[in-house]
């Protein structure tokens, strides 16, 4: 090869290797972001994320199933327990038939364990109002014992308490469409008692049953001669 050509390949490849040299080391400057000077508006810097603050600290998520909202009282989340079993005995015995949901909510009870109505009256134990109208006057009870002459010989005459009654009820509840406001007029009998007459539109439904007699039959008779 003569020393003419030699010389000429030889710039040719000083000049490839500048030129590749020179555009590696021009990206990688260009690439990275110039120093900006501190008087220049353009060269504030990106914001900095924001601190959390206590407000947005104690913000609940609807969409976080972690949140306080989707946790029962005891921490746990809600809903995971057996739906087959009450939540709690409250809502088992407010679920209950109603006189057996009373009976577990410590009242007084009679003999029979049912609850004792008369006795939650004279002891004060309860102050319904009259009526849901704040403006309509109270009637008070009136104290007035009927005596219900018994048709067997060998069971004791009733005792029928105005008093009592008339606290719950007022007159016009069994008068005249249940019981005929006449002495003598209301032929009743323990049967159709039984089956929802007279004393039995209440009493074995709402009122206490008619198991216990003595309660009704309190007067015994007098001696025959």
């Amino acid at each position: 090869m003569k020393a003419s050509s030699f010389k000429r390949l030889k710039a040719a490849l000083l000049c490839s290797l500048v030129a590749v040299f020179g555009y590696a080391v021009t990206g990688t400057v260009e690439s990275a972001p110039a120093p900006k000077k501190s008087g220049d508006q353009s060269a504030a810097a990106a914001p900095a994320p924001k601190k959390e603050t206590a407000a947005s600290a104690t913000r609940i998520d609807p969409k976080d199933p972690s949140s306080v909202i989707y946790l029962d009282t005891q921490g746990r989340p809600a809903g995971i327990g057996d739906p087959s079993k009450p939540a709690s005995q409250a809502f088992k015995a407010g679920m209950g038939w109603h006189p057996q949901a009373l009976s577990a909510a410590g009242l007084p009870k009679d003999k029979y364990g049912l609850v004792d109505w008369a006795k939650l009256v004279r002891q004060n134990i309860i102050s319904p109002k009259a009526s849901l109208d704040p403006e309509e006057e109270e009637i008070p009870p009136l104290k007035m014992d009927v005596v219900i002459t018994a048709k067997g010989d060998y069971v004791s005459d009733v005792i029928y308490p105005h008093e009592m009654h008339t606290y719950w009820l007022k007159c016009d509840v069994c008068h005249p469409s249940i019981f005929v406001p006449a002495k003598g007029s209301n032929d009743m009998t323990m049967v159709g008692i039984v089956q929802g007459q007279w004393c039995g539109r209440c009493h074995g439904k709402v009122a206490f049953p008619l198991t216990d007699c003595n309660k009704c039959h309190s007067a015994p008779k007098k001696a025959s001669k």
